[in-house]
């Protein structure tokens, strides 16, 4: 029970502050599935990537993909977009950062490619364990 209450606190915080970005549109979340307790949610969100996360000189329009949040409050965002041709990199754009947000640090690592697939992944460790945790 403990879980369950822990698991929706996260989820209403998180979806709470997508719901009043600027760029915020209607979310559509659907379980996908469970694999050893995670909660794992598909998602039709849309934001306007900032270029912090990416390495690239602007945001860039990305969905997120996958949403998923463990028992003892890990969690993991996958968004994937297209750089328009302008900012599209002549080889493989790799960045690895920090994102705070709602009193927590994520990790981040982005990959963008010579054909415009951009790809970030935000990860929150809940626990603090492994160098980024509670911020």
């Amino acid at each position: 029970m403990k879980n369950i209450l822990h698991f929706r606190a996260a989820f209403l915080l998180f979806v709470s502050l997508f719901a009043f970005g600027s760029s915020a549109q209607a979310q559509e979340f659907k379980t996908q599935g469970k694999g050893k307790g995670a909660l794992v949610y598909k998602s039709q969100y849309k934001e306007c990537i900032t270029g912090e996360l990416t390495g690239l000189a602007q945001c860039v329009d990305m969905t997120q993909e996958t949403y998923v949040v463990t028992p003892s409050g890990n969690e993991t965002s996958v968004w994937k977009g297209t750089a328009p041709a302008a900012l599209r990199p002549a080889k493989t754009l790799v960045k690895d950062a920090t994102w705070q947000e709602a009193g927590k640090t994520y990790t981040t690592h982005s990959t963008t490619t010579p054909s415009g697939e951009v790809s970030v992944t935000l990860h929150y460790k809940a626990n603090g364990k492994g160098g980024k945790g509670k911020g």
